[in-house]
């Protein structure tokens, strides 16, 4: 399906070094102070620093998955596949200054109008559903929007972002707030890249509209729904979302014919306290598992210590216990042979007293000390003491 016959209309005020939002910026700003002291405190527990690398391992691992699915499965577009689809990739990447060319793959998606991009091992990737394709053609102005926004991505090093960034991404309101912005920046980056808003809103109305009947919808009434249609759920809604409502990116696309700014609605002020409560994330690609990292990792952090002194409790008690069983066995070897022992071998193996000599779960050394109630047992590491049952400070070597 080639281009609409309709006059392009360029987007105004925009060029190379103007896409990219300035709310975005500032809320990266925000987002690295947050993920900076997230990672640091969990640097000092270093389990948790632990099991967020071994997340970030298997989110590498999974994403390796995906990229060989798309390598063995989806079309590669060059030269000779889909020919008309890689001039215009080439085209567009040309526009936005891309110098190193993504690898551009067409996926059969069961129906759904989507693309994505994705980076491993150092390459970038984009993806566009093969239903996708069909339904806006491979050289028209709505591709080329489509391809723009996701080149956008790369551009703007999201990916990467979505990654070292986890932490703060997860965090109420500034984290899906600051996504949003990624997602708004991204179809300034399309609608350069296609050179025309008309065309650009026929590709996201599409998206509201289905493949049929989106290209058709009236553009200003369906962006009238983003100042009309509000309340506390909408407003929440908006508030934990990772993408700005699709009536919302129509009215920012509506308003590249002139160059105006999109005034934001009220939302209801009980939807802020609510959204507090909720972390950031979203459904889309890659950011569950993200959002898992963080979880996993913050749990450790908390838990770990917890955990540690649970251990620690329970190796002190077992070694008092075998302090206990030394000093009788101690108390026992003098009765019978009415002196003191020079080495533990006297009573601890085949044949003596105790069948084995006991061990500090914490790796600590045993020393005793005879007084005039019996044997003292002490530990160098729990400093726990026992006279037969009892404890006592103070100790030396047999």
């Amino acid at each position: 399906m080639s281009s609409s016959s309709e006059p392009a209309v360029p987007p105004v005020g925009l060029n190379p070094g103007k896409l990219t939002l300035e709310k975005e910026n500032t809320y990266f700003v925000y987002v690295v102070l947050i993920a900076v002291g997230v990672w640091l405190c969990l640097a000092l527990t270093l389990i948790g620093l632990v099991y967020a690398a071994f997340f970030g391992f298997i989110l590498w691992l999974g994403n390796g998955l995906l990229v060989a699915y798309l390598r063995a499965e989806a079309v590669r577009v060059n030269e000779q596949q889909l020919p008309r689809l890689h001039a215009t990739f080439l085209e567009v990447c040309a526009r936005l200054g891309v110098r190193q060319i993504p690898a551009l793959y067409v996926l059969q998606s069961g129906g759904m109008l989507n693309a994505f991009a994705t980076k491993h091992a150092g390459r970038d990737f984009v993806v566009v559903y093969s239903d996708f394709l069909d339904a806006l053609g491979p050289d028209s102005v709505e591709m080329k929007f489509i391809l723009g926004h996701e080149l956008g991505h790369i551009q703007s090093r999201h990916i990467l972002k979505q990654l070292l960034l986890a932490p703060g991404l997860f965090f109420p309101l500034i984290g899906p707030a600051y996504r949003r912005s990624w997602e708004s920046s991204c179809d300034r980056y399309g609608a350069y890249a296609a050179d025309d808003t008309e065309g650009s809103l026929r590709a996201m109305l599409m998206l509201s509209g289905g493949r049929e009947y989106g290209r058709n919808l009236d553009a200003a009434a369906f962006a009238r729904q983003h100042a009309d249609e509000r309340g506390f759920f909408v407003s929440l809604h908006e508030l934990t979302s990772t993408y700005p409502t699709l009536s919302r990116r129509v009215s920012d696309l509506l308003a590249l014919r002139t160059g105006a700014r999109v005034p934001a609605p009220r939302r209801h002020p009980l939807a802020y306290v609510l959204a507090l409560g909720l972390p950031g994330g979203g459904p889309s690609a890659g950011s569950g598992l993200l959002v898992m990292v963080v979880i996993v990792a913050l749990l450790a952090a908390m838990a770990i210590p917890a955990f540690t002194k649970v251990r620690e409790n329970a190796q002190a008690q077992a070694c008092a216990h075998q302090q206990g069983m030394l000093a009788s066995a101690l108390d026992q070897h003098y009765l019978e042979h009415k002196k003191e022992i020079e080495t533990w071998e006297e009573v601890a193996g085949d044949g003596k007293i105790l069948a084995t000599m006991p061990v500090c779960p914490g790796g600590g050394d045993y020393s005793a000390e005879r007084t005039e109630t019996g044997y003292v047992v002490t530990c160098s590491v729990h400093s726990h003491t026992a006279e037969k049952a009892g404890a006592s400070p103070e100790a030396s070597s047999p």
